[in-house]
């Protein structure tokens, strides 16, 4: 990997995709195409589409886990080859729906390498709504999770992702279908201490439930990995175009779901 030189101690979150275009190498089409967006900083900006219309590929783009093969990205109007790669990934929180813990206590997988600070290990696990099931652990924040933390449920795990990310308070948070594999009441409580982490960051989130995003500053739609349509919910729905019938043909599933599973 080649870096730059340029650091910041704080970035203020301003990201710009100028044309970008990636093609994997054993590709025979580009999973990204002529791809132009522009994030305010604090917006919360949601990337919907089918599968493989390359929304996570492009929030890859960010921290730098894969680079364009033409076009550029910026963070605060610094091209992201430009920045130290430390001092870049140090702005960037990543939740995903495949949380990776460590063989160690809950305090080390929230402050992940860094210093830990026992005060700000409880207010981050508050944050998270985790803050009572960690107190009825034997030795609460210095309890052993275990191999990737198997006895936690998914939604514990999910929250713990989520404390991790607030104790690492990066100005950019990506998150890639943060809630897809959860049940219902677990999803609620990770929605909650979801809207506590995005409060004053950029945030870039990957939605597969398109009702979790009906409130995104800016919802981006993509297709066969090229941006069609862009706007708030109420825009969207209005148009009636690619994101109306997606988030009708996801409404039913979820609907169809809920029924089936209440009749059990």
């Amino acid at each position: 990997e080649t870096q730059g030189t340029h650091t910041s101690d704080h970035a203020r979150g301003e990201i710009s995709f100028e044309q970008v275009t990636l093609q994997y190498p054993s590709a025979t089409s580009p999973a990204l195409h002529g791809v132009s967006l522009t994030i305010q900083p604090g917006q919360t900006v949601a990337l919907v589409g089918p599968s493989g219309s390359g929304k996570t590929t492009l929030a890859n783009l960010l921290p730098r886990f894969l680079d364009p093969s033409s076009g550029q990205v910026r963070l605060d109007g610094m091209p992201l080859q430009d920045w130290s790669l430390p001092s870049l990934r140090r702005h960037v929180a990543y939740v995903s729906q495949d949380v990776v813990m460590f063989n160690d206590t809950v305090a080390e997988n929230i402050a992940l390498g860094q210093a830990i600070d026992t005060a700000r290990v409880w207010k981050a696990l508050e944050a998270a709504n985790l803050g009572d099931f960690v107190r009825g652990l034997p030795a609460q924040e210095n309890t052993q999770v275990g191999h990737n933390a198997t006895q936690l449920s998914g939604g514990q795990r999910q929250r713990l992702a989520i404390a991790r990310a607030i104790y690492k308070d990066a100005p950019i948070l990506i998150l890639d279908e943060a809630t897809s594999a959860l049940d219902t009441a677990s999803e609620q409580a990770v929605k909650d201490a979801l809207q506590v982490l995005m409060q004053g960051r950029t945030s870039l989130v990957i939605a597969h439930r398109l009702s979790t995003i009906e409130h995104a500053d800016l919802i981006v739609v993509m297709q066969a990995g090229s941006v069609v349509e862009t706007g708030t919910h109420g825009q969207l729905m209005a148009q009636g175009g690619v994101y109306a019938a997606l988030y009708q043909v996801t409404e039913q599933n979820n609907s169809s779901q809920f029924s089936n599973s209440a009749s059990l």
